[in-house]
């Protein structure tokens, strides 16, 4: 592992313009699907480390979502170097990453398909690693279960930049390529014990069995990745694990998740994911069979991506008391269904128990540090 980081360390930023692009097919083998918005800060780094790519048949589809900043200007001036960048631009802004990567679907031409966020990069030999295994077992998706962080959350990544692997996936990881269960209902459990974490972007999907299935990412305001990558888990026949890290994420402060500066931002996001969420999903799942004769797994989903939620925004609701919380919550939940009990009830009781979770989780660390002070100094 050490070497391979090495490696990445060594090729990760390129300076330069790419190499030239030669005999690329008509059609691609792969779509790598970039949504954009105000991303000048970022957008070089991460197109170059698509460009830059040993499996050099591809296309990159930029799609802009009203940027205000350079990022249209300088995506223009690569393409005139590399045709085989793609601009599409919104005339509208959505104001969250799906439709442009709708869009990008849409637009999209290769064989398979490639979701890479503006502000990430690949590692130099990703899409080649996640195609041969597609090839190999004949996988309609390609799951990969780490990312690689820089240290000390750097934002402009450098050859000297220093890595470490992070992942949000439970269960372990595998150490060669590994065909899933297709029993779905061994998946939608393996989906809430977070065997399958809904990042989008570290994996690759065959464009047939996309398009086939009408996957779109719907319009929410936050977990639209997760949502998604559940339908995904549902309908794709052939799931390949792998333990291949390929995927750079950097640490942006200008996220959407970050950008949730206070408790009524994130409660309005988390009010929404529950009631409209709850909506698409169950819309999606009363297609299923299954679920229709499993009503049980039907919360399964919900309840999980709810969590993840919770997970990403705790910070906001350490600072008030139960009280002043639960007066929040109604507030909000009141703007969408009244006086509602059975909603109000789950998610106060919700966000009450993930903030108990967390202060005994705190409390543990800090009983174990003061253990480990205590022990003798070795000699």
């Amino acid at each position: 592992m050490s070497n391979q980081k090495n490696r990445i360390q060594k090729k990760l930023v390129t300076k330069g313009a790419p190499a030239p692009a030669a005999n690329i097919p008509r059609l691609p083998g792969v779509s790598v699907i970039i949504p954009m918005y105000n991303s000048q800060r970022y957008i070089r780094t991460c197109l170059m480390s698509v460009l830059n790519q040993t499996f050099r048949e591809l296309e990159v589809i930029c799609v802009d979502d009203c940027s205000t900043d350079d990022t249209v200007k300088i995506v223009i001036e690569m393409a005139q170097q590399d045709r085989r960048i793609r601009l599409v631009r919104h005339m509208k802004n959505s104001g969250a990453a799906s439709e442009p990567r709708n869009t990008g679907m849409r637009m999209s031409r290769g064989k398979y398909i490639a979701f890479l966020d503006s502000d990430d990069m690949y590692t130099p030999t990703a899409l080649a690693e996640l195609i041969e295994v597609g090839e190999k077992f004949h996988a309609d998706v390609v799951h990969t279960e780490q990312v690689y962080f820089p240290e000390n959350q750097v934002i402009d990544v450098t050859p000297q930049t220093k890595f470490t692997t992070f992942s949000k996936e439970k269960g372990g990881f595998c150490k060669e390529p590994m065909l899933e269960t297709d029993n779905l209902a061994q998946r939608v459990q393996m989906f809430y014990q977070g065997r399958f974490f809904g990042w989008v972007h570290n994996k690759l999907y065959r464009r047939d069995f996309i398009m086939e299935r009408n996957l779109r990412f719907d319009n929410l305001l936050t977990s639209e990745d997760i949502v998604f990558y559940f339908k995904v888990v549902c309908t794709a026949p052939r799931i390949v694990r792998v333990p291949n890290i390929i995927y750079i994420y950097r640490h942006n402060p200008n996220s959407i998740t970050r950008k949730m500066v206070s408790i009524e931002a994130s409660l309005h996001a988390l009010t929404h994911l529950m009631i409209e969420g709850s909506k698409v999903l169950d819309d999606f799942m009363s297609g299923f069979e299954f679920f229709v004769k499993n009503p049980n797994y039907r919360q399964l989903p919900i309840d999980y991506i709810i969590q993840q939620h919770l997970i990403w925004t705790q910070r906001f609701y350490d600072k008030y008391s139960p009280a002043q919380l639960e007066g929040l919550v109604r507030k909000e939940l009141g703007k969408y269904c009244g006086d509602f009990v059975p909603f109000f009830s789950y998610l106060y009781s919700a966000i009450h128990s993930y903030r108990q979770r967390l202060i005994n989780y705190d409390k543990e660390v800090k009983e174990l540090r003061a253990k480990v002070a205590a022990l003798p100094a070795a000699k």
